[in-house]
Formats: C-alpha cells, structure tokens, sequence
C-alpha cells in the first residue's frame, strides 16, 4: 500500500507513461500491482512476474526494463511448466529516459488436473529460476504445476532420474517425465519420502 505523498508521486509519474490500449484493458488494481512490480525493478536483469485471474481467465504477466523477451524464448519455459500460450498483450511504458516493457499472456494448462489456487508463488518462482538458469527447462518442470511442488523439489526428482539414467535403466529421461506428469501424486510421495528420510528437522 502506498502512502498518500507516495502515491501522489507514483501517479505523477505513471498518469502519462501508461498507453491507450493499457488504460483500457488494465483494471486499476492490476495497474498498482505493475507499478509495485515496476519499482522493483532495477536493472535489465530483473524480471517482475505475476500469475493471475482476469475474468475467469488465466493470465501470466512479464515486466522488464528495456526490452521484451523473444516469445521464442517465453514459449518453451511456460509449455514445459504446463501452460500453452493462447494470446499475448505487450504494452510499453515511457518513463522519461527509461522503458518499461509489459507482456501480459492468456495461458491455459494442458491438463485439467493443474489447479492453481494455492501455487501461484511456486509457479512464478519456478519460470524465475529457468530464467535466470538455476533450474533446468524440461518436461519435469510440469510438476510444480500437476503436483504443486517446489522447483527445487522438482531439481530432487530431475537429479534422480539422471542419476537412474547414468547407472543404465531402460528408461529415457522423457518417459520418467511422462510417468510423472500422469502421476502427479506419486511425484508428491517421492518427495514425501525424500524429506523425510533427509531433512534435518
């Protein structure tokens, strides 16, 4: 929440920047939630992420300095985190000598079993982590989605299926992903019995 003389500064600042087609489409709340976003960002590096619902429809927001992400490179992260991008809406706010560059997508889960309630941290976190390399993109990334996992507890079942793998099991790093996907539940349980076994607490 934003202080009055705060907010009175951030609205001198953002009344001009937002375009049109902005100012439209963006409903006020959602408005202050990109400034929020946009204040926080500092340098080109920086990425501000928001899953949420507009109009029962499901919606993943990028916000970054300067310039937008090759939907080249936005499409393999998401699709692999279970998504399927249906539409994309890019705005660009002029803020003096700096732009800020918003690209708001209409995304789907490819499975119906995906619920998002109570795991939109986990969603964001995770696409953050592919972005900025700590976490690989593949097909096992759909599980933050399908089994609400962490995408570090999805990194313990990823390192299990390539440790499988260099000791020869005749299985391919895609069929374990699949298997998975298709059993959510048991991804849970294995990771049950990994924190159990080794968590500390």
């Amino acid at each position: 929440n934003f202080g009055e003389e705060q907010g009175i500064a951030l609205a001198n600042k953002y009344l001009t920047a937002f375009p049109q087609s902005y100012v439209e489409s963006v409903t006020p709340e959602h408005s202050i939630e990109d400034i929020n976003q946009i204040e926080n960002l500092e340098n080109i590096n920086d990425l501000g992420l928001n899953l949420y619902q507009k109009d029962g429809e499901l919606r993943f927001k990028l916000l970054r300095l300067e310039k937008e992400i090759a939907l080249s490179d936005v499409l393999p992260m998401l699709e692999n985190l279970g998504m399927k991008v249906m539409t994309e809406n890019p705005y660009v706010l002029n803020l003096g000598a700096q732009k800020v560059v918003i690209q708001d997508f209409a995304i789907q889960p490819v499975s119906k079993k995906i619920n998002f309630e109570h795991n939109e941290i986990n969603f964001e976190n995770a696409f953050a982590a592919v972005w900025y390399g700590r976490c690989e993109s593949d097909g096992f990334n759909q599980l933050v989605s399908l089994a609400e996992l962490s995408w570090r507890q999805v990194s313990i079942l990823r390192a299990y299926c390539k440790y499988l793998i260099q000791i020869g099991i005749p299985f391919s790093q895609a069929y374990m992903e699949e298997t998975l996907q298709t059993y959510p539940a048991i991804a849970r349980l294995l990771i049950g019995l990994f924190d159990a076994r080794f968590n500390p607490d």
